[in-house]
């Protein structure tokens, strides 16, 4: 691997992080049939993994048997270096940890297959925070679902001031149920519920649930509700050296986090939360059906709880998140805010924001986003099939961070995206990625600069998607700036618009653009410059319509959007970057006949190319090391476009994924004892 400067860095702390020398100490053993008055011996276990945790010191291993504990669990202290607590289920896929209890009330009924019935305050015992400890009592910061309510009514004066969603969850035979806002709703759809809080609420703490049951007795169901807000998270902010590993960690009433940043309540906590800490591990755990966020990490990101203790330390620094599944929550699977030499490899993210946040105020969801991570590594991620929102999303800094060999496919929105940033060129890098028929663009940026961009594979935008760019960026306010990408070496098949880029002027800038190869014949004007260059935009349509013109100096450029884009031939597309002193895409090709097949079950990808990618020729970088499957890739000039160097004319088949199984929905991993 060529040094690059920070992947080094990130390589030596992953193996200190994951296969360092470690220094055992006792093993602490718990099991559903124990008692916390026993001493945790393997002959007499502890009931609870909090009361292990309680005692747990550096070195020690919490052994969590089979079965299903229900409790948050907040581990006192941390380890040391070469010394970690260690917390792990013993076998993959049958140790539990729930943010709910079962609850089986005296139901009364409503009409039809409604009931209702009144949970006791005293169930919900998770008690620190700047709200309530019921999470049905807590409304969500935004409303989920596509519809505008009660938060958005009182930011924007649109929506349904009455229409409000609560952070809690009930779970029915296993399988969280539909919220809805309104009794009325509930009545018309089975399998969905609402809370109606009593009128003096805030000194009872509770009200009513009533709940669709359908056709089905609701004293023969199994019926849980969320009576928790997290589910593994200390108290004590910045703890350090924590193994978890082995666990499936579901259901918890946690909160969107809009606006986390000033709004504590709001703060962004998942049911799984590293709390500042450092030098985490987490690992070959399951984390699904949770109200919102699975999983947040970073040193800051807010604090909802009324009381914080903080120990000094790296804090946000030196994380791992490795071979976990984050499927079927309710918004994103990993968000973090604040990290430092942070590690993302190998996780299985399937099928989250199942609540479907999407609006003005709904941008913490996706399968990966981070806030401010620098040297950051996040690699060899299956990242899909979330609707309405994005794959990987880096936002507000990322230097020195690199986005590689990751999947990410079929999302709801954008497959690979950047957000805030000023940079010049070459401080974060996205290389070696397969970014495939996700509804938005497949690379996206706006007010972001420093990005490269470097032997990806984007392909099939969907045929009936709005715009179906490759590649899209553009300004969209005055934060920052957008300008200084480098996109070397990628192919780019089936998409309306190649490549969509916005004018370099105004806060956009220069762009680098070489060694590409474009699903397009040579007169097809699949290359648009677009007049997002500020915000607001600095010319009127039909003015920047005539300035692209006049700068290509042909007749040929067509409009679109009114003239706010202009599409223009590859040739002109070259033409008027030399306008603007840039030599870009000169070495880059269009073909058609290029086809990217790809089967879900074998996970076999076809890459079909209609001429020899040896002819193209390449951008040496520093970056470059190994292709998708870790092949080297060369540095002289004839490395081949795309994410395989062993690509060839015709037809290519390989197997993109060979990593953790894919779930399907209430699937579990194979039971499968740890080491």
């Amino acid at each position: 691997m060529q040094s690059t400067g920070y992947p080094v860095l990130l390589l030596l702390t992953c193996v200190t992080l994951l296969g360092g020398e470690e220094i055992a100490g006792r093993s602490i053993h718990v099991s559903p049939t124990g008692d916390d008055d026993h001493d945790g011996s393997d002959a007499t276990p502890l009931r609870t993994i909090s009361k292990a945790a309680e005692s747990a010191q550096p070195g020690d291993t919490v052994l969590v048997y089979p079965g299903v504990y229900r409790e948050r669990v907040a581990p006192p202290r941390g380890g040391v270096e070469g010394r970690p607590i260690t917390f792990r289920g013993t076998e993959l896929g049958k140790v539990f940890v729930r943010g709910s209890n079962e609850w089986k009330p005296e139901w009364k009924k409503h009409q039809g297959g409604v009931f209702f019935a009144r949970p006791n305050r005293e169930l919900f015992d998770d008690d620190v925070y700047h709200d309530s400890a019921n999470p049905f009592l807590v409304p969500l910061a935004s409303t989920p679902y596509t519809r505008d309510g009660q938060p958005e009514f009182e930011r924007y004066k649109t929506g349904d001031p009455n229409l409000a969603y609560t952070c809690g969850q009930v779970i029915l035979n296993g399988r969280p149920l539909t919220q809805r806002p309104f009794l009325s709703e509930v009545e018309k759809h089975p399998k969905s519920w609402t809370f109606v809080p009593d009128e003096n609420a805030s000194e009872t703490g509770t009200g009513h649930i009533y709940v669709h049951f359908g056709d089905a007795t609701p004293s023969e169901q199994v019926v849980e509700i969320s009576t928790r807000r997290r589910i593994f998270a200390p108290h004590t902010r910045g703890l350090g050296h924590i193994v978890v590993e082995g666990f499936v960690f579901e259901h918890c009433g946690n909160q969107y986090p809009t606006n986390f940043w000033s709004t504590p309540k709001w703060a962004q906590a998942g049911a799984i939360g590293f709390r500042g800490g450092h030098h985490w591990v987490f690992r070959r755990n399951v984390v699904r059906y949770v109200a919102t966020v699975a999983l947040d990490m970073g040193r800051s990101g807010g604090d909802n709880e009324r009381k914080s203790d903080r120990v000094s330390g790296p804090h946000g620094a030196n994380n791992s998140i490795v071979d976990n599944w984050f499927v079927d929550n309710g918004s994103a699977a990993i968000i973090g805010s604040g990290s430092l030499n942070m590690l993302i490899r190998g996780n299985v993210i399937l099928r989250n924001n199942t609540l479907r946040f999407v609006g003005k105020k709904r941008y913490e969801h996706a399968g990966i986003k981070c806030h401010d991570v620098r040297h950051g590594l996040i690699e060899r991620n299956y990242v899909a099939d979330s609707p309405l929102s994005e794959g990987i999303w880096l936002d507000n800094q990322f230097p020195e961070t690199r986005v590689t060999r990751n999947v990410v496919v079929g999302n709801g929105a954008r497959g690979i995206f950047l957000e805030m940033s000023d940079y010049r060129f070459d401080r974060a890098f996205v290389d070696h990625n397969i970014s495939l028929a996700n509804r938005g663009a497949q690379f996206y940026v706006h007010d972001a600069s420093g990005s490269t961009v470097l032997h990806n594979l984007f392909a099939n935008s969907p045929k009936d998607a709005k715009y179906g760019q490759g590649c899209y960026i553009y300004q969209v306010n005055a934060r920052t700036k957008t300008g200084y990408h480098s996109l070397y070496g990628n192919i780019f098949v089936q998409h309306k618009t190649m490549l969509d880029i916005n004018y370099p002027s105004h806060r956009s800038g220069p762009q680098r653009l070489d060694h590409n190869v474009y699903d397009a014949s040579k007169d097809e004007r699949a290359f648009w410059i677009n007049s997002a260059s500020d915000r607001p935009s600095p010319w009127k349509p039909e003015d920047f319509f005539e300035l692209v013109r006049e700068e290509v100096g042909r007749e040929g450029p067509e409009k679109r959007h009114g003239g706010s884009k202009v599409a223009l031939t590859l040739d002109e597309w070259r033409a008027f970057w030399a306008k603007h002193g840039q030599t870009n895409d000169r070495a880059s090709v269009t073909h058609r006949g290029m086809k990217v097949e790809y089967d879900r079950q074998t996970h076999e990808l076809t890459l079909t190319l209609p001429f020899d990618p040896a002819s193209v020729g390449s951008t040496p970088h520093r970056i470059l090391d190994d292709d998708f499957f870790g092949r080297p890739v060369p540095q002289d000039g004839k490395a081949r476009p795309g994410p395989f160097q062993d690509v060839r004319r015709g037809q290519n088949a390989y197997r993109i994924w060979n990593g953790q199984p894919l779930l399907a929905e209430g699937e579990l991993p194979r039971a499968k004892p740890s080491k």
